[in-house]
């Protein structure tokens, strides 16, 4: 009581002198127990609850209180008692689904974002090979030089061609379209290739020989380079299986007994096949007009075959030619 008499004395002297008169101190009587609304301050003495009309004395009602400054009203607020939140105890078994809902809804944030990041992993993949194309032709574009081809068509050639499809993993269908990138990039769309032309015939028969032989590696040895004609000297390793008998070497599956020999020798030998690429460039286009290749199938059958008959019969029907072109029916 005293404090807030100090408080309004300090805003309105004048005013907290009448506010407090002797008349609300008359009021005020020992504190009693309270029973059913009535609160008993001595023996027979019964003094109702306060209503809002008690209140009211000398302008302490609630239309009066509106009236005091903001400052005032801040510090009745500060010394004020707060009422205080009753505790909520929760069971054992409340706070283990509390626990469960907070780590289930932690493992789909997490799940969410794995998956975001996959989807952004896989973008960034697919996005590799046309910043790859771009960069070729920044470099290629300007300064392209035949050398520089020919040491790249070996390096992206060496374990054969990349197939892509839609269960391919995303690192394979970026080096597959980056093999594509350079063929479109370096050779020329009509580029002639012994009696095939065109960059989709070289894919064709790139495909040709992953696809008949197993384990494909193209080697670069020494690289001549005269004028605009580069020639390139290589090995290229394959392993015979029973596809390559049944697409290069059909003849080979007949019943005679030779044959049978030919067959049960060939499957399964590695053969390093000596061969000769020769690149013709055009200075003009800046690229690769005509891509000659010659391949030497002879001299690893006569090291593997005990005479010179038995490597006659197995290249007379062969569907191979002299310039590594695979045929169907071997009229190419």
């Amino acid at each position: 009581m005293y404090r807030l008499l100090r408080i309004l004395e300090q805003f309105d002297p004048e005013r907290a002198s009448n506010t407090l008169s002797s008349d609300v101190i008359g009021c005020v009587v020992p504190r009693g127990r309270i029973v059913r609304g009535y609160v008993y301050a001595g023996v027979n003495k019964e003094i109702p609850p306060p209503s809002s009309a008690t209140h009211s004395y000398h302008g302490l009602g609630p239309e009066s209180r509106k009236t005091l400054p903001s400052s005032a009203k801040r510090s009745i607020a500060q010394y004020s008692p707060k009422p205080q939140r009753k505790n909520q105890t929760k069971s054992p078994a409340e706070y283990r689904e509390q626990r469960r809902l907070k780590q289930e809804r932690y493992r789909r944030k997490q799940t969410q974002r794995e998956h975001d990041l996959a989807k952004v992993v896989k973008r960034l993949r697919q996005e590799v090979p046309l910043l790859q194309m771009q960069h070729m032709r920044m470099v290629f574009g300007v300064k392209l030089m035949l050398e520089a081809v020919v040491t790249e068509y070996f390096q992206l050639f060496r374990h054969g061609i990349w197939f892509s499809n839609m269960d391919t993993p995303c690192h394979l269908k970026a080096k597959a379209q980056q093999q594509l990138v350079f063929l479109r990039t370096a050779m020329s769309n009509d580029v002639i290739l012994g009696g095939l032309k065109g960059v989709d015939a070289l894919v064709e028969q790139w495909r040709r020989y992953c696809t008949y032989f197993d384990n494909v590696e193209l080697n670069l040895g020494v690289v001549d380079i005269r004028s605009n004609i580069a020639w390139a000297n290589a090995t290229l390793s394959v392993t015979v299986t029973k596809t390559t008998l049944d697409q290069v070497f059909p003849h080979l599956l007949e019943g005679e007994q030779d044959k049978l020999i030919l067959r049960s020798r060939l499957l399964g030998q590695l053969l390093v096949l000596p061969c000769r690429i020769c690149f013709e460039w055009d200075e003009k286009s800046k690229r690769v007009v005509r891509l000659d290749k010659m391949l030497d199938f002879f001299t690893p059958l006569q090291h593997l075959l005990p005479c010179f008959d038995f490597v006659a019969t197995v290249m007379e029907k062969a569907l191979i030619t002299l310039e590594c072109i695979i045929s169907d029916d071997g009229s190419d």
